[in-house]
């Protein structure tokens, strides 16, 4: 297990709440905009190379929300975001991690608030980076990134994966989290991106249903 990750008791806490959340929130979106809509946690592969932007629009919990506002003045590109810059600097160019400068802004991060992902030591920040090498390499030999469920038992849907809106424009906007899994399918130049469904722009559900079929043969709506 990573040592970002929860544990036992906490993951089967959080499996437990979010099955009872995703049944009343894909009942709700079936009678408001029919068979097809959102899903809670939905698993959607998208196509890396559409990530281009970057936008803080709701947490996995506002996942599968139809929303008709949209922040548009808080949208960022992607590689201007320092965890993105910094991997891609580390795996693409070889740079150390401390000379990218994100140990000493987790370390800073920590001083100021005691914690961050979990981490609350520089052995652990270390530790934690270390992981994550051993995870990208692990995942330019397997050619791609797992879902989630194939890495947590009992796992709803892609909860806990990266998070991608959906914009007015039917476009995917990285949702702000699972900066690493990004930045992973970003540097080892992968196709696709298993990430969880976030807040889609009620003039963007053709953009969820166009996402739905970017990888043939694979039903993407999940049971909870």
């Amino acid at each position: 297990m990573s040592i970002t990750e929860k544990n036992g008791f906490q993951q089967w806490r959080r499996n437990l709440n979010s099955r009872i959340r995703a049944r009343r929130i894909d009942a709700r979106n079936q009678t408001l905009y029919g068979p097809h809509a959102p899903q809670f946690a939905e698993r959607l592969w998208v196509p890396t190379a559409e990530l281009q932007y970057a936008v803080k629009a709701g947490s996995s919990k506002d996942s599968a929300r139809v929303i008709d506002q949209w922040p548009a003045n808080r949208v960022i590109r992607v590689i201007d975001i320092d965890t993105i810059r910094a991997c891609l600097q580390h795996w693409r160019d070889g740079v150390s991690w401390e000379d990218t400068g994100i140990i000493e802004r987790m370390m800073r991060h920590i001083r100021e608030h005691g914690k961050v992902d979990r981490l609350r030591t520089l052995a652990q920040v270390d530790a934690r980076y270390d992981e994550l090498d051993r995870l990208f390499e692990s995942v330019i030999r397997a050619g791609q990134l797992s879902p989630r469920q194939d890495l947590i038992a009992g796992n709803v849907r892609e909860e806990g994966g990266p998070l991608v809106h959906i914009g007015p424009d039917g476009a995917p906007y990285f949702g702000r989290k699972g900066h690493h899994r990004l930045a992973i399918a970003l540097a080892g130049n992968l196709d696709y991106l298993p990430a969880q469904l976030g807040v889609v722009h009620v003039d963007g559900l053709s953009g969820l249903m166009r996402l739905r079929s970017c990888e043939p043969g694979i039903d993407q709506r999940q049971p909870a």
